[in-house]
């Protein structure tokens, strides 16, 4: 062998050096000297507001009713006809309801019919029928704006 070991050791030293800065270079990150802007904050959804009225065929110990906007609708049990407002989003009108009913009985059908009525658009009626409790999501077939 020729030369140094000394001066081979340097050299490769001095290879390996620049091959390491070649790769630092090439897998890191690119810093711009502009911040990037952070996206602008989405505006919060506008609801509509529907009224509508559950028809349930027996007594319920807890009805649910959740739009995905405001925080779960909890309407109180009294009897089989309930009435409020839905607030639905314009652009996905949909709602999940939850009914667990008082006196289950094993193979006995129960139903909730709700009766939509949007402002400017045709009544909506769905009925969801269950030998159990109810648990459902819809998405309401209604114009968007």
């Amino acid at each position: 062998m020729r030369g140094s070991p000394l001066i081979r050791f340097f050299l490769l030293f001095i290879a390996l050096v620049f091959a390491g800065v070649g790769l630092m270079r090439l897998t890191s990150t690119k810093v711009s000297a502009k911040p990037i802007s952070e996206k602008p904050a989405e505006k919060p959804v506008v609801a509509d507001s529907t009224p509508y009225h559950l028809i349930l065929s027996s007594e319920a110990a807890e009805i649910l009713i959740d739009t995905g906007i405001e925080p779960v609708l909890r309407p109180t049990p009294t009897g089989s006809s309930i009435s409020g407002n839905l607030a639905l989003d314009p652009k996905n009108p949909h709602f999940s309801i939850s009914v667990r009913w008082k006196q289950p009985t094993a193979g006995e059908h129960r139903f909730a019919k709700i009766t939509l009525e949007p402002a400017g658009q045709p009544t909506f009626t769905h009925v969801f029928d269950s030998s159990g409790d109810i648990d459902e999501l819809l998405e309401l077939p209604l114009a968007h704006e």
